[in-house]
């Protein structure tokens, strides 16, 4: 009985692990929600200012220190697709961004490389004293860095990132555009529920 016993649980053992498996897989179709938020550690964006085709100025905001950054959205196992909106403000310009961000490591394990990449819309308040308007444009961005998981819920990334904006608009009968872009270094923490 006891030969008996000892066979039907090794032939129940490939049953077990096919079921343990299963369950992995379904646990990586199960989306788990997650939020993140980061600070930009260092900005070097420029603007470029045309009329008509024309360079007419640009602007340096370049800064330590930027702004915060939210992130929030849905983890299938670490591949992460949320909404990721920004905001900046200068003398001159008022900028918000939605963006749709998707984040892709490149391993399992609890240090991942990964890319990032975001689209999304852009909308801008321009004054400067002589030209006044506000417009909407497409906004993208670019990146990669490092993931580092200290269990299965919490997180920290370090990146770097490219953003572009480009608004034209017509002021007064001409054709004014405004292009905004740069890198940033930025740092964040996360979780995941």
């Amino acid at each position: 009985m006891k030969k008996i016993s000892i066979i039907a649980a090794l032939a129940f053992l490939p049953i077990a692990s096919f079921a343990s498996e299963n369950i992995q897989e379904q646990n990586k179709l199960n989306p788990r929600f997650f939020v993140e938020y980061g600070v930009s550690l260092y900005s070097n964006s420029s603007t470029d200012y045309e009329i008509e085709g024309e360079k007419v100025g640009e602007a340096d905001a370049s800064a330590f220190n930027g702004g915060g950054m939210a992130y929030i959205g849905a983890d299938f196992d670490g591949v992460q697709i949320g909404f990721a909106p920004e905001y900046s403000d200068s003398d001159t310009e008022e900028i918000l961004a939605l963006n749709i961000r998707a984040v892709v490591p490149f391993m399992d394990s609890d240090i991942q490389p990964y890319v990032m990449a975001e689209l999304g819309f852009a909308s801008m308040e321009y004054d400067d004293g002589s030209i006044n308007f506000d417009d909407t444009a497409y906004a993208y961005g670019i990146g990669a860095g490092i993931k580092y998981n200290f269990n299965d819920n919490m997180n920290i990334k370090a990146g770097i990132e490219y953003q572009s904006m480009n608004f034209e608009t017509n002021v007064n009968g001409y054709e004014y555009s405004v292009d905004t872009s740069g890198f940033k270094l930025t740092t964040s923490i996360g979780y995941r529920f």
